[in-house]
């Protein structure tokens, strides 16, 4: 069986990296190293071998420990075909539905998942008949999506949410770039004020993670509490339209645009 590490780095950017690893095995690849002394102490803590290194996009906050953790390692690193010269220490490139990882039943597959950047992937836990976590950098975070100004269009990311992550099953764990359930739960509640799930989520996440570092979510959830999921609301509907100036967003696709516009500018 797969194991997941979160592993939470509490800058001003909240970042996380990830390791997907077999006990059994001992063999792990990283997810998006951002200090990689964290990461090699934990390697050793847990006595494993990191095989390589996959980042699912080529900003600098999620490409950060590259260099060094390769060096330490001998690793390999992996992204997206069109992230060459702009991911550190780049050796091999990863499409739609490339094995990067496999422990018995299970394997760790990558989604193309264009909109916050053109040259996103997303990482799938994947066996059979489902599919059990996702790595999802910064396309979808807990109560949200990601930004689409740093090279990305949020057309390209409303039909990436759509056609990727609506459907998922409910039992999919959300692993995220990033840590950003205030402030996107604060968004949402501002879209979406008589959610009992946001407001009973804004309760008692300060309890949450401080006994557990940080709440893991999964779809079941994400769709009762994630606006960019819910826009066949009508209540939400009515709200993008009331603060959205000059524009008359009518099709699912118009309101997760401005949706994302007015996330934006909170």
């Amino acid at each position: 069986m797969i194991q997941i590490t979160p592993i939470f780095t509490a800058s001003p950017l909240r970042n996380f990296s990830y390791l997907v690893h077999s006990d059994r095995t001992g063999e792990a690849v990283c997810i998006d190293p951002y200090y990689p002394e964290q990461i090699i102490n934990l390697l050793k803590k847990k006595g494993l071998k990191l095989k390589s290194i996959l980042n699912t996009h080529e900003h600098s906050d999620h490409t950060a420990g590259n260099l060094e953790l390769k060096t330490y390692t001998n690793c390999q690193i992996f992204g997206h075909k069109n992230t060459r010269g702009k991911i550190p220490g780049l050796d091999e490139i990863l499409g739609e539905g490339d094995i990067c990882f496999s422990v018995e039943n299970e394997t760790l597959v990558s989604w193309e998942t264009p909109g916050h950047t053109d040259c996103h992937l997303t990482f799938a836990v994947t066996s059979a008949h489902s599919t059990k976590a996702v790595f999802t950098g910064d396309t979808i975070f807990n109560a949200g999506v990601g930004n689409c100004y740093r090279g990305g269009n949020p057309h390209t990311l409303f039909q990436t949410v759509k056609h990727r992550f609506v459907d998922l099953d409910h039992n999919t764990k959300l692993y995220p770039g990033h840590e950003y359930w205030e402030n996107n739960l604060a968004f949402a509640k501002s879209i979406d004020s008589d959610n009992l799930e946001i407001n009973h989520l804004l309760s008692s996440l300060p309890d949450v993670n401080s006994k557990e570092g940080f709440y893991v979510s999964d779809f079941g959830l994400e769709k009762k509490i994630n606006p960019f999921f819910r826009l066949d609301n009508p209540h939400i509907q009515k709200q993008i339209r009331t603060r959205i100036k000059n524009e008359s967003p009518s099709t699912e696709e118009s309101y997760f645009v401005a949706l994302r516009k007015l996330r934006d500018q909170w």
